[in-house]
């Protein structure tokens, strides 16, 4: 993939191989993060040595415009050669440097965790340097602790006031040394000279306030400090993360207005697994969530560790995760990590790849364009949820309460919400009180007092109902236990199933094992008694060609006529129903419930008859649908 005379060729990223620039030297910048400015991206790092970390060359620079091939910028910070006064002189330690760009000064603001020569770590100082231009050169400006003589928004006076030593303790570790951490011990030791600054990451938010995430308190505990309007200093506003989680490593981004932020823990040079904060505010509270990491070697992050989050620019939601293999025994051979962002329920997941391009963003995103022509039909309605807040209500209505098939979940509206171009149907586990409560009823529908899952089930009847055509719909399903989500159709007309049902998806367990399915159903001369067309594949068919099928939309599909129904997922059609065999028993008047109109449903059911006992650790579940199109034939 590689070339090493060319910018021209590389169109994958391929984690942990060696990383060539237009020069044919491996990329030399680690724990780097990266700048999108004036179409271009820019990454810097660390230049590390055949045999040191130390900072021996500077901060390098690489440019591209596609992030799979990089020109060597050269040297955006170099060390200083002959001062041996000087904070950055050669044999210093420069370590994780981002740099960010600030629209009313103009200037080009470099942050670096600064460890000053022969000191160790003990300096843990934050570094700063600003330049004109993107690529440098960087003029040093000032280094040191951070907020000294500020107290934490989130420390209480009870906190600040405390008596307790770091001396007072012989053994770290012990429960009482660990609550003397969470009450503040190393703030205080630190608050007249400054907090410790080390691993550490800058985040620009959507209303150009930029903070400084480091870790501090001996790494005991993530801070997030928010910087003056120049970016060159602090506001003296700032947080304690995890107090006593032994983060470091801290790479943050953005998604819906939430925050995430994935760390490491403490363990050298060694690998460790990934941890995840989620808050809704910067200033948190931050919440503490398990490995994001999933697959062979999640436990050690794939032998990585995060650097930063990188966001495509042009593919709204796209996030790179950027992570360093470090090698320090040879430390300029340390490889990269970037991986995909994917999510899971809303939250993100890390799953390995050999090789990967941009073009995965475009299938675990929304389709945002127009809907596509196809000859020989007309787009006759479509939905492609384009809006905020519930689905249009001139075309869909709510079912609302227990519906159908001893379901465990209470459907109601607010579960269903149009957002970012996208319908989300949410599964939560909540308690909802059921109105129609009947102690020692035998209809389920009565005798629960309580449901304790929640979601929503939208149809089209009455609104948009559709006699032959091509029907698509987009979606993303939650593959947990006890999901069940669908898209299908009803017969406008006569009772179930006389009236005729097409299930164009199903997902659920049978006998424990995840299937698609693919049916049809009608009547028969027994009430409520159907006869069943139906395909059932089991959902390893679809993983094992695409082990990031679940993390993708996909596209179901129905070709209805005259003849037969056709349902097809990602093109690979799984079931063919001729008419001819479709014909209702005495109930139904022997006549075909498809060839009548049909309206739209799409629910998320959990548990019943067939979803399966619910996984309460993967709640809320998600069912993303992208559009809804009909098309008929010309």
């Amino acid at each position: 993939m590689y070339s090493s005379n060319t910018l021209i060729g590389n169109d994958s990223f391929l984690p942990s191989q060696y990383w060539l620039d237009d020069t044919g030297s491996h990329i030399n910048a680690h724990g780097g993060g990266v700048l999108y400015h004036s179409g271009r991206y820019y990454w810097f790092g660390e230049h590390k040595g055949e045999r040191s970390n130390a900072a021996l060359i500077g901060v390098t620079c690489y440019s591209s415009e596609d992030l799979y091939n990089w020109k060597n910028e050269g040297i955006a910070l170099p060390v200083v050669e002959n001062d041996e006064d000087s904070p950055i002189v050669k044999g210093c330690t420069i370590e994780r440097p981002k740099v960010i760009y600030n629209e009313k000064t103009k200037k080009f603001v470099m942050y670096f965790h600064l460890e000053l020569k022969g000191k160790g770590y003990a300096a843990a100082h934050v570094g700063i340097a600003t330049s004109d231009n993107v690529i440098g050169p960087y003029q040093f400006l000032k280094s040191g602790r951070v907020n000294l003589g500020v107290w934490p928004l989130n420390m209480s006076s009870e906190q600040q006031t405390e008596t307790a030593k770091v001396i007072d303790f012989e053994k770290w570790w012990t429960p009482e040394w660990r609550k003397a951490v969470d009450n503040g011990l190393f703030v205080r030791r630190d608050f007249s000279e400054g907090q410790m600054s080390r691993d550490m990451t800058l985040y620009v938010d959507d209303d150009g306030k930029a903070y400084h995430i480091y870790s501090s308190e001996e790494n005991l505990t993530l801070q997030i400090a928010e910087l003056t309007d120049d970016y060159l200093g602090y506001t003296g506003k700032y947080i304690r993360v995890e107090p006593g989680g032994h983060n470091e490593a801290p790479s943050i981004f953005k998604k819906d207005g939430k925050y995430f932020m994935i760390t490491s823990g403490c363990t050298g040079w060694a690998p460790n697994a990934a941890r995840l904060l989620t808050a809704d505010n910067i200033w948190g509270p931050w919440r503490l969530h398990a490995n994001p990491c999933v697959g062979e070697d999640a436990d050690l992050t794939f032998h990585s560790q995060s650097t930063y989050i990188l966001p495509v620019v042009g593919k709204k939601d796209a996030f790179i995760y950027m992570g360093d293999r470090w090698t320090p025994t040879k430390p300029i051979d340390g490889r990269y990590i970037w991986l995909p962002v994917l999510f899971e329920n809303g939250m993100p997941k890390l799953k390995w790849m050999d090789k990967w391009n941009l073009e995965i963003f475009d299938q675990i995103l929304p389709d945002n364009t127009f809907p596509k022509e196809i000859s020989g039909w007309n787009l006759i309605w479509n939905d492609e949820f384009n809006y905020n807040g519930q689905p249009d209500p001139r075309v869909w209505t709510h079912e609302i309460g227990f519906v159908r098939n001893q379901e465990l979940q209470w459907y109601q509206a607010d579960n269903a919400v149009c957002q970012n171009g996208v319908l989300n149907i949410y599964g939560k586990k909540e308690r909802v009180k059921n109105p129609n409560f009947v102690a020692g009823s035998d209809n389920w529908q009565k005798n629960r007092e309580y449901a304790e899952y929640t979601s929503s089930s939208i149809q089209t009847a009455g609104n948009k109902e559709f006699l032959y055509g091509r029907f698509e719909i987009r979606a993303k399903i939650p593959t947990a236990g006890g999901a069940w989500p669908a898209i299908w159709t009803l017969g406008n007309c006569m009772e179930w199933p006389s009236n005729g049902e097409i299930d164009i998806m199903e997902y659920y367990r049978i006998n424990e094992i995840p299937h698609i399915l693919a049916n049809a159903a009608w009547g028969t001369n027994k009430r409520y008694h159907a006869n069943w067309d139906s395909s059932v594949t089991p959902f390893s068919h679809f993983t094992d060609k695409d082990p990031l099928w679940t993390y993708k939309f996909h596209i179901w599909r129905m070709d209805w006529d005259e003849d037969a129904i056709r349902l097809y997922l990602d093109d690979e059609l799984l079931n063919e129903i001729l008419l001819s065999d479709t014909k209702n028993g005495s109930l139904g008047n022997y006549k075909n419930p498809f060839m009548q109109p049909h309206f739209i449903l799409l629910n998320l059911a959990i548990g019943g008859v067939n979803g399966g006992t619910p996984d309460n650790n993967a709640f809320p579940l998600i069912y993303q649908i992208d559009y809804v199109r009909v098309y008929q034939k010309r």
